[in-house]
């Protein structure tokens, strides 16, 4: 299994797989749909490698792509990674209507 080496505000944690493990390790990681169309469980990965198992185009924009955003929940471990995610971030769709 790889690990996920956590950076949320003001902490770090490694876990053994990926938004699931988050969830089930009590980790305060923001998701709404679990299949990949709001969003909210978007991180940055920092380091590593990841297969899409959806196209994260679908969800995320040009802009988020170019920063290195994935979706948790559509991502398969290809190597050890390392992301941050904010814990208090909106849907895609919220962050659309309110700009």
């Amino acid at each position: 299994a790889y690990e996920i080496p956590l950076r949320l505000v003001g902490s770090e944690m490694c876990i053994r797989d990926r938004l699931q493990a988050a969830l089930n390790a009590g980790i305060d990681w923001p998701c709404e749909c679990r299949v990949g169309s709001c969003g909210t469980c978007r991180v940055i990965l920092k380091e590593g490698k990841v297969k899409e198992l959806a196209d994260f185009a679908y969800t995320l924009d040009g802009d988020m792509l170019d920063k290195g955003y994935i979706l948790a929940c559509q991502s398969s471990l290809k190597s050890d990674i390392v992301v941050e995610v904010d814990k208090d971030q909106k849907g895609v769709k919220d962050i659309q209507m309110a700009g």
